[in-house]
Parts: C-alpha cells; sequence; structure tokens
C-alpha cells in the first residue's frame, strides 16, 4: 500500500468513474484500474461496487476510508515533523524598553535565516534575563547593564543604549534643546520597570527635585502613548523610540540622566549546532542600530 495507490481510491471516490479519476490523476485508465485491484488485492477485499453507471463504495470501502484518511494524515504529519526536525529552534530574551518596530526589523532579518525557527520573549528584567541564560531557559539574550561570567556562555557588548527624555510636541520643554533634571519641577513622569537597578540610578539624578509625580505604566509603548497624548514626559531609551514614534513625541538630552549607563550586552550559549543562526541574529542587531 502507498500514497498512489491511496492518492488513486480518493479520486475514483471523488469521480465515481475510473475513467474520470484517471484523468484527473492524469493516468491511464488501465493503470488507474490496476492501482485500485493491487490495493483491493493487499486488502482482500472489494473497495468498489455498481451503483447504475457510476462507482459507489462497498460496505468494505466504506470501512477502509476513515482507515486511508488517517493513514495520508498520519504520512503528511510525518513528513512536516522530519522537515522541521532539521531545523534550529534559538529562544531570544530581550530587556524591556526596545521598540516595537525595532524587534519587527529584527524578525524581518530572522526570516532570512534558512532553517531557523524562534521563540522571542520580552524578560521582566536583565537579571531574570541571565538567570534563564544560565538555567538553559534561554538560548541568547539582550541585556541592559549585566551580564554572566559562566564559563559556558559567551557574553559580549554591544552598544551604549543612551537614556533620553520624551514629551509631547506641544509640551513646554519640547522647544528646549537641552534638558536639565530641575526642568521637571512639577512634571508629571510617565515610567515603566521603576523596580530595575536603571530606574535606581535615574532617580538618583532626580534628588531634590520638587514635586515630580510618578505615574507607572505597563510597558514601554504605554509610556510613549501617553507621552504623546501630551500627559506628562517620559525617560526611555533612543532605542525604545523609532520614526513613527517621532510623529508623536519629541527627543530631548537630559542632563546627568543621559549619563546613567545603559549598556547593550548580548549573551548567548555556547552551542555549535545553533551558534551560526545566533550570529546572524546579532549582526542584524548591531545593523540596525548603525542604521539608525
Amino acid at each position: 500500500m502507498d500514497t498512489v495507490q491511496l492518492d488513486t481510491f480518493f479520486s475514483v471516490i471523488e469521480h465515481k468513474s475510473f475513467s474520470k479519476a484517471a484523468e484527473a490523476l492524469n493516468v491511464s485508465q488501465p493503470t488507474a484500474s490496476a492501482r485500485i485491484k493491487n490495493l483491493e488485492y493487499e486488502l482482500g477485499c472489494k473497495l468498489f461496487e455498481k451503483d447504475g453507471k457510476n462507482l459507489a463504495l462497498s460496505k468494505e470501502g466504506k470501512v477502509f476510508l476513515d482507515y486511508a484518511k488517517t493513514i495520508i494524515a498520519n504520512m503528511k504529519h510525518s513528513i512536516e515533523a522530519t522537515r522541521h526536525a532539521k531545523f534550529h529552534h534559538v529562544k531570544v530574551g530581550f530587556s524591556p524598553g526596545f521598540s516595537y518596530s525595532f524587534l519587527t526589523e529584527l524578525i524581518t532579518s530572522i526570516l532570512s535565516i534558512k532553517d531557523l525557527e524562534v521563540s522571542i520573549f520580552e524578560g521582566i528584567d536583565s537579571l531574570r534575563l541571565n538567570e534563564q541564560i544560565t538555567s538553559g531557559e534561554l538560548d541568547i539574550v539582550f541585556t541592559r547593564n549585566a551580564y554572566t561570567q559562566q564559563p559556558d556562555i559567551v557574553s559580549e557588548f554591544l552598544f551604549e543604549d543612551q537614556l533620553i527624555l520624551i514629551c509631547g510636541k506641544d509640551h513646554r520643554l519640547a522647544n528646549k534643546e537641552v534638558i536639565v533634571p530641575e526642568d521637571l519641577e512639577g512634571e508629571t513622569l510617565i515610567c515603566y520597570q521603576r523596580h530595575t537597578p536603571i530606574w535606581a540610578e535615574i532617580e538618583k539624578q532626580l534628588i531634590g527635585v520638587p514635586q515630580i509625580k510618578r505615574i507607572e505604566v505597563g510597558n514601554n509603548e504605554m509610556v510613549k502613548s501617553i507621552v504623546g497624548s501630551g500627559i506628562g514626559v517620559g525617560i526611555t531609551s533612543s532605542l525604545g523610540v523609532n520614526e513613527f514614534d517621532q510623529m508623536k513625541v519629541v527627543m530631548k538630552r537630559i542632563k546627568k540622566v543621559e549619563n546613567v549607563p545603559n549598556n547593550i550586552y548580548v549573551q548567548y550559549r555556547k552551542n555549535s549546532r545553533i551558534e551560526q543562526p545566533i550570529k546572524q541574529i546579532i549582526y542584524s542587531v548591531i545593523n540596525h542600530e548603525i542604521q539608525q
């Protein structure tokens, strides 16, 4: 029994005729008939019977039909599973703060890498990502100001992602060339991830500035959306803002805060099987930064 016989079996059911089934399969009628006869010989029964001028499934044929469908489904599944077995599956983790368009461009680059399947996760923070790369939950992570020195993990500095202030285009600070922390007096600061070490450093630079009202939201996209609507200001990373965001928000240098280290590190597990695709992912990130 093979797929050719089963395909012919289904074609005869559909067209109710050996000749029409043969035409649909682009073979001769004797060939189609021979395939069915060989299949019937293997099964030890007749699969079709005359129904006027047409062919119809016999009682045994109706029983075999369900099995034939299962056989074809299993064969297709086995082919697909075997094909995907050769794919490299890489699990990538990012620290919060990268813009969605940045991740979209990265995914587009990843799609060009042959035989690669990727799962992308936004981590809770860089310290948690370090734990996940160490435990083997992730294959490659992009962290901020944090890296591990485990012998089975490669850790490399990529670039600095400078912290900036963003505000709406009609905000009072929009036309000021350089912002200083004192300019934030009485402001509403929209922020996220305030439990992280980098925010602890930001807060140190804001000590002494009176009447700053802080509102914490769930992610960087919410910060940009709220600030873009004209409410308050935000402090984020330059890679967290893209050209579409700049239609609604203005990016500003902010003294002292801009000096808070926000270095991006890439870390990946030493594994020769996935090393090449991982390096291609890293190159995609570097190229994006160069083009910014």
